[in-house]
């Protein structure tokens, strides 16, 4: 009964939203004219119209220093068991909402990307979508507001617009020394708190009220809680649109996103093809380290994952971002580690720039709760990895993987440390598995703030080089309900 009174909330608010944003089709072919791109937009019900769905947004690259300039890429899904899908070209236009602008990206010579999973006998073979993930070029950073709306071409007459989105809006990132304000949340998953975090933070980003709006959100790890499902992916993004087609969206891969599939061993298989992340080192290298008879598993460590979306680095404002993989090699002289060493060496020349560093992973290398301890991952890279972050100073470690909320003091070798960085867990999103509970019920000393009640994201603006301000905002409230924040 939980569950049908949930689905039923689900359909209801992602239903108002796309009432609200008017998701459109032409019901007539339009005539498309540079800087003139025709509308006729009819509201549809109907699932046998070939429609964009899943649409979301990430950085491409790093706002350029001379020029100020970046990429984009939207990304979006077409069903290709849809007959419809067959004869269209998708297409993006956009442009800067303060000015006069309209540019159309073709994906004409996109080839999308589609794989075929089985993850259990009882779901069956899962083949995917069409997957597209769009570049828009040359956008204007510093917190502009961009808009843009998705396009299918007919294939015969690229002018003939057969079907297209509304318009939707986004900020792009700061310029260095500008403000810069991040949402951070672990283990979302597509529960009614997920829904309920979701809508604090899409608030944070459109509020007018908001000086200096969220422009990206982060997660490290575990976003769909798809459960050896596939489909549950698509749901996911069904219910996560109306936040994730306005925001830059960044991930980091949980043991959730591992997903072995049980014909050919294959892992992280759609983790790698939905999602695009900035600053790419190269294809996805992945697999098991050995010839092995069976799934590995995330936490044995006997499988590899380096490149595409495993591990890479990006900088947003004031921040520079390092996501690492909690689940590939992290040990001293691993591709991981030396990747991790050459950014923070980086990073420290930069830091008069770009002040703060910020790095992402799942697995948390402190924990106060009664789950995940000591596991391999995490204890594996604090080993390696802890004396880097150390070395070069870094501000925050965020993290998910344990169901609860955690900020401790400067952290270093289990001591609190002057100028060590500050551990966060966010793992409270809105999964479906619950809270966990307290190792202890009295706290370690460099625990300042825990919480097993409650689900919420992280709200983070650094304003200048050298303050920042934290805040915890939890579900279960009509405003933004605050249940810890602090300057640092």
């Amino acid at each position: 009964m939980f569950d049908v009174v949930i689905l039923a909330f689900f359909l209801a608010f992602v239903g108002a939203i796309y009432h609200l944003s008017g998701a459109v089709y032409s019901a007539e072919p339009t005539k498309t004219q540079p800087g003139n791109l025709q509308t006729l937009e009819f509201l549809s019900s109907s699932n046998t119209v070939c429609f964009p769905k899943g649409i979301h947004l990430s950085q491409a690259t790093n706002v350029q220093r001379k020029s100020g300039k970046l990429d984009v890429t939207v990304s979006f899904l077409l069903d290709q068991k849809n007959e419809e899908c067959n004869g269209v070209i998708p297409a993006v236009a956009f442009g800067r909402q303060a000015q006069k602008e309209e540019r159309l990206v073709s994906a004409k010579d996109l080839k999308p990307l589609q794989f075929n999973h089985t993850q259990s006998l009882s779901n069956g073979l899962f083949e995917s979508p069409w997957i597209y993930h769009v570049k828009l070029p040359n956008l204007v950073g510093g917190s502009e507001r961009y808009w843009y709306k998705i396009l299918l071409l007919e294939k015969q007459d690229n002018s003939l617009v057969l079907v297209e989105t509304k318009r939707h809006f986004f900020w792009t990132p700061p310029l260095m020394g500008q403000p810069t304000t991040l949402a951070l949340v672990g283990d979302l998953g597509q529960t009614e708190n997920s829904v309920k975090t979701m809508q604090h933070m899409m608030r944070a980003s459109l509020h007018p009220s908001e000086k200096h709006p969220v422009t990206q959100v982060l997660i490290p790890g575990d976003l769909a809680y798809a459960h050896s499902d596939p489909k549950r992916w698509l749901s996911f993004f069904d219910i996560m649109e109306p936040f994730f087609q306005s925001i830059l969206l960044q991930v980091a891969a949980g043991n959730h996103e591992f997903e072995c599939d049980i014909d050919n061993f294959k892992i992280w298989v759609p983790y790698e093809h939905y999602f695009r992340v900035p600053n790419q080192l190269g294809p996805a290298d992945v697999g098991p380290t050995e010839n092995v008879t069976e799934c590995p598993v995330a936490n044995h460590l006997n499988s590899h994952y380096l490149y595409g979306n495993s591990f890479y680095s990006y900088q947003h404002g004031l921040a520079k971002i390092i996501v690492l993989n909690s689940f590939t090699d992290s040990t001293a002289g691993s591709v991981q580690y030396r990747f991790l060493e050459e950014e923070l060496q980086k990073a420290q020349k930069e830091r008069h720039e770009i002040p703060w560093v910020i790095i992402a992973f799942h697995s948390p290398l402190y924990n106060t709760f009664d789950t995940h301890i000591d596991e391999k991952p995490a204890v594996l890279m604090k080993q390696a990895m802890e004396p880097l972050f150390m070395k070069y100073k870094v501000n925050f470690i965020v993290c998910g993987h344990d169901h609860a909320y955690l900020r401790t003091a400067p952290i270093f070798n289990d001591t609190m440390t002057p100028y060590a960085p500050i551990h966060l867990t966010l793992g409270a999103g809105g999964n479906d598995e619950g809270h966990v509970g307290f190792r202890d019920n009295t706290s370690e000393p460099w625990v300042v703030k825990r919480d097993i009640s409650e689900y919420g994201y992280g709200h983070l603006f650094l304003p200048n080089s050298t303050h920042a301000k934290f805040t915890w905002v939890r579900d279960g409230t009509t405003d933004m309900g605050i249940h810890d924040t602090v300057w640092l």
